[in-house]
């Protein structure tokens, strides 16, 4: 059990190195969406006649970063580690299929990409929500801010995996939320009086994260303009605790096998003397959660033990992880290096704008005596109107308007390079839009995007990392969300009928196999005992993920399947031997005009074999009847 002592001293020091970056991200965040002025430099010109122009360049590239992820997405695909495990890779790509497209994990990984290259860093969590199925629940998805996450600061690998803790803290709470999330402990949240956690830095954080409601006005100073202070700020505190862990090694049997204790392990041994029993000490994931100066839960992780790190998976757009470097630089998005150009850039737009305006009403020049009262206040407020009238005394002198100098061309060389440096600094370069003005096939233009597509790869090879990791990770707690019995109505029938491992001979009363009179071939049906032992393999082995399969991806979008269904068609226009069904399979058809293609084929392919079964015996009697004559 972690003290609470410890809890808030870890998150004090984790606070205080990761706050720099969470002010960094606030301000990429705020430039990302339009917010590229201080409201004093705004109230400053507004007080000068001058609105302060805001041309977002940053923008668009954010927009096509996020449009380039999401025309490249794909789906999880299992691959066999060998060849005997290809069954288990197609039921475990088909439930994860089905995981993806329950829990809309597309577009929460999506917004994660987003507010990673906005800032950097970003967040995905993912639960149970049991709300509808108290047995079985279905995983759900979350995106947490990075303002509210702070890891060890003494980790180092992408995923943090390697640190001490994680926290993730959520401010500003009421009751009702605290025990939503904790119903078991709903007596001692009822006795908490206040939980708020004084930490400077957490200013930030506070002002962009809040609390859906807050408490009555009963515990409120009347008048008072922030009830927030009087909610409950909760720490949810993963951690590494150190077990003694016992195992049965057996070199004989080549078994590495995990035991309750030792009378388990001696009992092994008994039979197997060969074995020998270790104790270990290794990391057992757990989770406290802190609120109102004391801790109300400490419990091994729901994820643990089939997934062995934090639950929460990040994304990280740049990612450089080396000593005595201040974190704000060392987590990276796009915007980070955009915004000193961004600001002279709308600085330079406004001063021209200024500069304009000036020379519009830029004033008159007239001598003294030469105009009333009447005409001096007419031409102070409509000097720059078309058409004005302006009566003067000759004999003293005409009025003239006085003239700024001319835009240098200095200032408009000044403005290109400020445009070509966002481009650069940006990596986003216009190979990328393929909006060249020379007139380019289609091939050349897509050579051309792969390579604009170098800058920005660092972005997309992260990210593919974190998709990875999730599928690792749905891989893992299949066996929460499916039993075998669901697991076989998301396969489907028509998928078991398909694989012959699932298949078993038929057979009549007397227990022999039933032949079909027309194939002359022996009748199968599902073999759901061998079917149901493959699924819970697939569901409960812990290990599947080591020795069975390798989560990855394959094509999703409609760019990239069309792209490779046309190479398939070369490909077979050359002479290459692929399969009908692979084609159909490849194609932008819909499902239900692919499966009826595909059961065409496989029915004239079965005609077909019945009719060879047939034609060679009367070959045969041809043959006969000739030798005979």
């Amino acid at each position: 059990m972690v003290k609470p002592e410890q809890i808030l001293k870890d998150f004090q020091i984790a606070v205080k190195h990761w706050s720099p970056l969470h002010k960094c991200v606030e301000k990429d965040v705020e430039f990302a969406l339009g917010k590229q002025w201080e409201d004093e430099d705004v109230e400053t010109l507004r007080k000068a006649g001058v609105k302060a122009l805001t041309i977002n360049k940053i923008k668009p590239i954010i927009k096509l970063l996020t449009g380039i992820e999401r025309q490249s997405k794909s789906d999880y695909v299992a691959f066999p580690e060998g060849e005997e495990d290809g069954i288990k890779a197609d039921i475990t790509t088909r439930l994860l299929k089905n995981v993806v497209k329950n829990s809309d994990a597309e577009s929460k990984t999506s917004l994660a990409f987003k507010r990673g290259v906005m800032g950097g860093l970003d967040f995905l969590e993912p639960y149970m929500d049991y709300t509808y199925d108290l047995l079985n629940g279905c995983m759900k998805f979350r995106n947490v801010s990075c303002m509210q996450v702070f890891p060890d600061p003494d980790a180092e690998e992408y995923d943090f995996s390697d640190g001490k803790f994680l926290i993730k803290f959520s401010p500003n709470l009421s009751k009702d939320q605290l025990i939503e999330l904790y119903p078991n402990q709903e007596s001692k949240i009822d006795k908490l009086d206040s939980g708020k956690i004084n930490v400077a830095e957490l200013d930030v954080l506070i002002k962009h994260v809040q609390g859906v409601d807050y408490p009555s006005l009963s515990k409120a100073t009347l008048g008072s303009d922030d009830l927030s202070e009087y909610g409950f700020d909760l720490i949810e505190y993963q951690y590494k605790s150190y077990v003694n862990k016992f195992y049965v090694v057996d070199k004989v049997a080549g078994v590495v096998q995990e035991v309750e204790d030792k009378n388990a392990g001696n009992a092994y041994i008994a039979s197997n003397p060969q074995a020998v029993l270790i104790t270990k000490k290794v990391p057992e994931i757990r989770i406290a959660s802190y609120v109102g100066g004391e801790v109300i839960i400490d419990e091994i992780s729901w994820t643990y033990p089939k997934w062995k790190k934090y639950s929460l998976i990040p994304y990280v757009a740049e990612w450089l992880d080396l000593k005595n470097i201040d974190v704000e630089l060392a987590y990276q998005g796009v915007v980070r290096g955009l915004v000193d150009l961004q600001e002279e850039f709308n600085k330079r737009r406004t001063q021209e704008l200024r500069h304009l305006n000036s020379s519009v009403n830029s004033g008159m020049m007239y001598p003294r005596g030469s105009l009333t009262e009447q005409e001096k206040r007419k031409i102070k407020k409509y000097g720059s109107s078309p058409g004005i009238d302006i009566e003067y005394d000759s004999s003293v002198g005409k009025p003239e308007r006085l003239f700024p100098a001319p835009l240098s061309q200095a200032h408009a060389q000044l403005a290109e390079e400020n445009a070509q440096d966002l481009k650069e600094s940006s990596g986003v370069n216009p190979d990328l839009l393929a909006n060249s003005d020379n007139d380019q096939s289609g091939r050349a233009i897509l050579l051309k995007q792969k390579q604009g597509l170098v800058m920005v790869q660092e972005m997309l090879d992260n990210y593919a990392m974190t998709k990875k990791t999730l599928g690792k990770f749905m891989l893992s707690q299949l066996g929460e969300i499916y039993t075998v019995e669901t697991a076989v109505k998301v396969l489907g029938e028509s998928f078991l009928m398909k694989h012959q491992e699932f298949q078993k001979p038929k057979a009549d009363e007397m227990g022999m196999p039933i032949m079909n009179p027309m194939t002359r071939q022996i009748e199968t049906e599902v073999d759901q005992e061998m079917a149901n032992e493959i699924i819970n393999a697939v569901l409960n082995d812990p290990n599947i993920g080591n020795y069975d399969v390798t989560i990855g991806e394959g094509a999703y979008s409609e760019t990239v399947r069309l792209s490779n269904y046309m190479t398939l068609v070369d490909m077979a226009s050359k002479g290459i031997p692929i399969p009908p069904d692979v084609l159909v399979g490849e194609s932008m058809l819909p499902q239900g005009t692919k499966q009826k293609i595909v059961a065409s084929i496989e029915q004239a392919q079965m005609m077909a074999q019945q009719a060879n079964a047939v034609q060679p015996q009367g070959e045969k009697k041809d043959v006969g009847r000739q030798g005979n004559s």
